[in-house]
């Protein structure tokens, strides 16, 4: 029952006005509302979320999901894209980031793949086609859609791809503005 599972994720944080100061007024307001929807999410029947852990938004709803994950029957998917996503994060957000990934579920990665004598390669592709293969993942594996920003029709933004893919697809779309 894909209703029951959602997607996590948003806009890019950077270009968020409190930039990247996790304690400013806003940014507390925005965690609290992001906790305030999980929990309805949860209240309508979700019980598994995914996330790629991008950036920001992912890996704040992945950050949430896993806190919740201590007192409610829910579920944390991350859907890993390429090895090396987090080393462009600063190592606060790259310990984050590894945390969210031993607290889920479990971890698929996009950028390995077995063949039928269990033989693991890794992918030559690059880290968008990664990307889009790990959006592609979740979005056929959900029935809805926590998006947080304003849905820019931004093409760089893996985000804004999961956004219009969910709207061509009838997800449910909860969208958390700011």
């Amino acid at each position: 029952m894909k209703n029951n599972r959602c997607i996590i994720t948003g806009v890019d944080v950077s270009k968020l006005p409190f930039g990247f100061n996790e304690d400013s007024h806003e940014c507390q307001n925005i965690k609290t509302n992001l906790l305030n929807n999980v929990i309805m999410l949860m209240e309508q029947g979700v019980d598994e979320f995914y996330t790629d852990c991008s950036f920001g938004f992912a890996l704040w709803g992945g950050e949430i999901v896993t806190a919740l994950m201590k007192y409610n029957d829910i579920m944390l998917y991350v859907v890993y894209p390429y090895e090396n996503q987090p080393y462009s994060y600063a190592p606060n957000w790259q310990d984050r980031f590894y945390k969210v990934h031993e607290l889920s579920t479990d971890v698929i990665p996009m950028y390995t793949t077995e063949d039928i004598d269990g033989n693991i390669s890794f992918s030559d592709d690059d880290a968008d086609t990664l990307f889009r293969k790990a959006a592609d993942y979740m979005l056929g594996d959900c029935g809805r859609l926590l998006f947080c920003g304003d849905n820019s029709d931004n093409p760089d933004e893996h985000s804004s791809y999961i956004y219009k893919e969910a709207v061509k697809r009838g997800y449910d779309i909860m969208i958390l503005t700011f």
